[in-house]
């Protein structure tokens, strides 16, 4: 049963969102695309540091001896696990735009390209980068991320219409609240009945993989 969230919006509970966008580094950062999640995460972690030390000195007896002494630093930003399945069928919450099999292509694509323009930039000098930021609708989390250490998936022979990511992203800043309906044109299609919805995924479909494709992204480089 898929986390459900209320939309102030429409007045209705839908599926929960995840998302991931890509902004393009400038004086405001400017939303280069977006990725919904087809289905709710399996398992999302969040861990956060307590950065919190002590050093044991020689006290009093009514310390039993030992002094303790507390440098508190703060808690630092989260760690997210994010790990589940795109499925197999196309779902409401994506806007019935793709197939499981094409959003696992397009999320590695995404994550792909994100590392790849921020190389171009670094080898053109240029000190600006671009942002990957994390939308957690359900729990209110938005935050500028950096993917860490392995980024999985897999498939297993007993599931086989199955791909299952796992990701560990680390949360850099928090950013501002995107407006739902309005951060990604998915997100207006969410209650844009079945049959409708289908008619416009055959002519999106191609469009929107240009767009988020290497070539649609690379036009946007500056």
């Amino acid at each position: 049963m898929p986390q459900m969230f209320r939309n102030k919006d429409v007045g209705q509970y839908q599926p929960a969102l995840y998302q991931l966008s890509i902004r393009a580094p400038g004086e405001f950062f400017a939303e280069l695309a977006t990725y919904t999640f087809p289905l709710t995460p399996s398992a999302l972690r969040t861990d956060r540091s307590s950065l919190s030390t002590f050093t044991d000195t020689q006290g009093n007896p009514s310390s039993q001896g030992v002094n303790r002494i507390m440098d508190t630093y703060g808690l630092a930003p989260p760690v997210f696990t994010i790990e589940g399945t795109t499925g197999w069928d196309r779902h409401s919450t994506d806007g019935y735009i793709l197939t499981g099999l094409q959003s696992i292509q397009l999320l590695q694509q995404f994550l792909a390209r994100y590392a790849e323009l921020n190389q171009i930039q670094r080898q053109s000098g240029n000190p600006y980068l671009y942002a990957l930021e994390f939308y957690d609708y359900f729990n209110e989390q938005f935050w500028q991320i950096e993917p860490v250490g392995p980024q999985g998936i897999r498939q297993s022979a007993d599931r086989t219409k199955l791909v299952y990511y796992r990701f560990r992203w680390a949360a850099i800043q928090p950013v501002g609240v995107p407006i739902l309906g309005t951060i990604d044109a998915l997100a207006t299609t969410i209650s844009t009945p079945a049959a409708t919805a289908a008619v416009a995924a055959a002519r999106t479909l191609g469009a929107m993989l240009v767009a988020y494709g290497p070539t649609g992204l690379a036009a946007s480089i500056p």
